[in-house]
C-alpha cells in the first residue's frame, strides 16, 4: 500500500490546514504531527485542558451517526473517517492528529484535502515491521438495515462495494485493490453525499450544522444538486469505499484479505470491525509462548 510496505511509516514533518466542521459547523484548525514506531493514530484536543488524547481504536468507537465517532471517557472526537481513510490508504501508521475543536474540517466533502496535507507532510519509513491481519476463513456481517459485508481471504487488501439509495436508486458496484496510488486517484476525490429526505432528520438531530453544497452532494429525486458536475459516474460508491477503509482503520492493523460490501454503512462497518479485533485477540491469545530457558540460567532446580 505504500513505498515500504514492510515497515512502519510516519510523517515527515507537521502540516496543517483550516476548515469548516461537517456536523458542528465549527471553524477548525487541524496539524498532522509525526509519531514513533507502534503508536498508531491518535486525536488530541487542543481545545481541552491538558489536551487530551484518544486511540484510534475500535474499542473507542461511540457512535456511527452519519458519521463515527470515538471517545475515551468524556472526550470525543466526531467524523473521524475521512482522514482515518486517507493516513491509513497514503501508508501512514502512526501519526498524531491535532484539532482545536471535536471534529475534524470536512474540505470539500471528500479526503482530497487530507491527501494533500500528507504530500505535503511527507511519508517516511521506521524501523519496525507493519502488522497486519491475515484473513483466514470468511467474516460475515449483516445488519438490520440490509448491508451485507463479507471479508475473504486475499494476498491484498481488495473492496468491492455495491452502493444502493433508497427504492435502489443510484445503484453502483466498483471492485478494486486499494492502494496509495488507487486511493489518491480513485477514492480520495469522491465527496459525502445525502439523499434530500435524509436532510430534515439530520437537522432535527442537530447534525449537518456545517453542511452545503460547497461540500457534499444531495441527491433529490433523479437530480443530483452539488456545487460542481460529479466527478465520477459512480461518485457515491466510491465515497462508501472511502468510509470503510476510514473505519476499518480503527482495527489497527493493515488487512489482507477481500472485502465484499452491500449497502454497507458506517454501522455495519463498525460491526465488521469489531469482528475482526475479535478474531485478532484470539489469535494472540492461542500464539505460540516464549520457549522457557533450561540449564544453569534458567528454571532447572536440578
Amino acid at each position: 500500500m505504500a513505498s515500504s510496505p514492510e515497515f512502519q511509516q510516519t510523517l515527515g514533518k507537521p502540516a496543517s490546514f483550516s476548515g469548516t466542521a461537517l456536523h458542528t459547523g465549527e471553524k477548525v484548525t487541524l496539524k498532522l504531527q509525526p509519531a514513533p514506531v507502534d503508536h498508531g493514530i491518535k486525536f488530541k484536543r487542543k481545545d481541552l485542558q491538558d489536551e487530551p488524547t484518544i486511540d484510534a481504536k475500535i474499542e473507542n468507537l461511540k457512535t456511527v451517526e452519519r458519521a463515527t465517532t470515538i471517545c475515551e471517557g468524556s472526550v470525543r472526537v466526531h467524523t473521524v473517517e475521512h482522514v482515518l481513510a486517507a493516513l491509513w490508504a497514503m501508508g501512514v501508521d502512526n501519526a498524531v492528529v491535532e484539532m482545536d475543536a471535536n471534529e475534524p474540517p470536512i474540505g470539500d466533502g471528500s479526503a482530497q484535502s487530507y491527501v494533500d496535507l500528507i504530500k505535503k507532510a511527507g511519508v517516511i519509513p521506521q524501523e519496525e515491521p507493519r502488522k497486519f491481519f491475515d484473513v483466514r476463513e470468511t467474516v460475515h456481517v449483516e445488519s438490520k438495515t440490509g448491508a451485507l459485508l463479507v471479508l475473504l481471504p486475499d494476498e491484498k487488501f481488495r473492496i468491492s462495494c455495491t452502493q444502493a439509495g433508497p427504492n435502489n436508486r443510484f445503484a453502483q458496484f466498483l471492485s478494486m485493490e486499494v492502494t496509495s496510488a488507487v486511493f489518491e486517484r480513485e477514492i480520495a476525490p469522491a465527496r459525502t453525499f445525502v439523499f434530500y429526505e435524509d436532510v430534515q432528520p439530520l437537522m432535527e438531530k442537530n447534525l449537518i450544522k456545517g453542511g452545503s453544497l460547497e461540500n457534499a452532494i444531495v441527491v433529490r429525486g433523479e437530480a443530483v444538486l452539488s456545487k460542481e458536475p460529479l466527478r465520477f459516474a459512480d461518485e457515491f460508491v466510491r465515497h462508501k469505499i472511502l468510509d470503510v477503509i476510514g473505519d476499518l482503520a480503527l482495527v489497527g492493523r493493515r488487512i489482507r484479505g477481500h472485502l465484499v460490501a452491500v449497502k454497507p454503512g458506517h454501522a455495519a462497518y463498525a460491526d465488521l470491525a469489531r469482528a475482526i479485533a475479535r478474531e485478532q485477540t484470539q489469535r494472540s491469545a492461542m500464539s505460540a509462548p516464549r520457549a522457557i530457558p533450561i540449564g544453569d540460567s534458567g528454571l532447572d532446580t536440578g
